[in-house]
């Protein structure tokens, strides 16, 4: 059977044709205008976000107000949109934290299942001094509330460590788990177009934002962001 009959077979029958990438997550939301839907399109719309992680929306011209309303509805998904007139977009990547958390292997599973991770803040006084506080605690391993399904609920990278752990083990685990969640099979990437609107469940993805302007180093640190489970 060939590739296009795959994805015609799995395009959605509901209220918004939907086409997967064909990757751990990601779909496109195809031949829509985002500002006629109503209560019933939105409604199949957000269910298509709660089974794909991430969708895009070619084609879409929105004011700053339309994105306002957008971002009041979306709740736990976040958005970028590339606005009409931009010749080169910024590049969005992300990594599924479902497929990250299904990949474990049995040992593993069961180490991380009942470990938990607080996350730091910093705090700027007048005089320029930091402090360091103690931030919130959440399980490292999370059921999302939408779905039910399991997932790595890793939060922040930087500031943080598993509690109970000596230092140097909390930092081999986290790190060895982040390096998991990248690996490219978990992943999608899109080079953003004028129109483009992505939209994405911060619970349950990671993702790296690359403006157009700014160098790829080599050896540069990846800036994945994933947001803790609330």
């Amino acid at each position: 059977m060939s590739l296009r009959s795959d994805v015609a077979r799995s395009t959605e029958s509901s209220l918004v044709q939907v086409i997967p990438t064909g990757k751990s997550l990601g779909a496109e939301v195809c031949s829509v205008d985002l500002r006629s839907f109503d209560d019933w399109a939105f409604a199949s719309f957000m269910r298509a976000l709660l089974k794909h992680q991430v969708l895009l929306v070619r084609g879409q011209r929105l004011s700053e107000r339309d994105i306002a309303a957008f971002s009041r509805r979306f709740g736990h998904a976040d958005l970028h949109y590339t606005s009409p007139g931009t010749m080169i977009g910024d590049r969005l990547s992300f990594c599924s934290l479902y497929a990250a958390y299904d990949a474990l292997s049995p040992v593993l599973r069961s180490r991380v299942a009942h470990l938990k991770v607080r996350h730091l803040a910093t705090e700027t006084a007048d005089d320029g001094r930091r402090t360091i506080l103690a931030g919130p605690v959440h399980p490292l391993v999370g059921l999302h509330a939408d779905t039910g399904r399991s997932m790595l609920a890793l939060g922040q990278r930087r500031h943080s460590y598993v509690v109970g752990l000596e230092h140097s083990e909390s930092d081999a685990l986290l790190d060895d788990l982040w390096q998991l969640a990248e690996r490219p099979e978990f992943g999608w990437a899109h080079t953003c177009r004028a129109g483009d609107l992505v939209v994405w469940d911060t619970r349950c993805t990671i993702h790296r934002h690359v403006p157009p302007d700014m160098p790829t180093l080599r050896h540069s640190p990846p800036l994945w962001n994933a947001m803790p489970t609330a």
